[in-house]
């Protein structure tokens, strides 16, 4: 199998890339019904039209994000810290650390039922990475950063359309 990241020709059924490293459990796109060799799988996120991140503070509700997704019509709010991105706070999270406990989000603060240190992908990063991690995590939404610093999001919706596109 070809490591989408540095094209190593690696043994078949490798789980990590022999020259960088790169997790190829479940990079088998084609059973997926993705042509491997498709351009836009190389393509840079930076290329990629990524979509606004809606940013919260920890100390933000659940009201206050699930208010702000409704709103952008989004699945997830980013919580942002003075160091930068804490946590991702998903409409699963809401469903299963807020309602499913009975907690009331008018008093539940996000860095109590956010997902910390999310999973992110840098501007220069091929799109083969972000499906790599949506396949194989099963992330809906992935923060896209820049020289450590928040810059949008990749949703699977984005990502199906431009593959249907191409």
């Amino acid at each position: 199998m070809r490591c989408p990241s540095c094209d190593h020709d690696n043994i078949q059924g490798e789980d990590q890339c022999a020259h960088c490293g790169l997790d190829l459990a479940g990079l088998d796109v084609t059973a997926w019904g993705v042509d491997p060799k498709d351009p836009a799988l190389a393509m840079p996120l930076s290329q990629v039209d990524l979509k606004q991140p809606l940013v919260l503070s920890p100390a933000a509700t659940v009201t206050e994000a699930i208010g702000l997704m409704k709103q952008r019509r989004e699945g997830c709010v980013f919580v942002v810290d003075a160091r930068g991105l804490a946590g991702v706070m998903t409409e699963r999270d809401v469903t299963m650390r807020v309602a499913a406990p009975g907690r009331n989000p008018d008093q539940t603060r996000l860095e109590e039922v956010m997902t910390p240190r999310p999973v992110t992908l840098e501007s220069d990063d091929p799109l083969a990475w972000a499906l790599h991690r949506m396949g194989v995590d099963g992330h809906r939404h992935l923060p896209i950063l820049e020289g450590g610093e928040l810059i949008g999001f990749l949703s699977i919706r984005t990502v199906l359309k431009l593959l249907l596109a191409a």
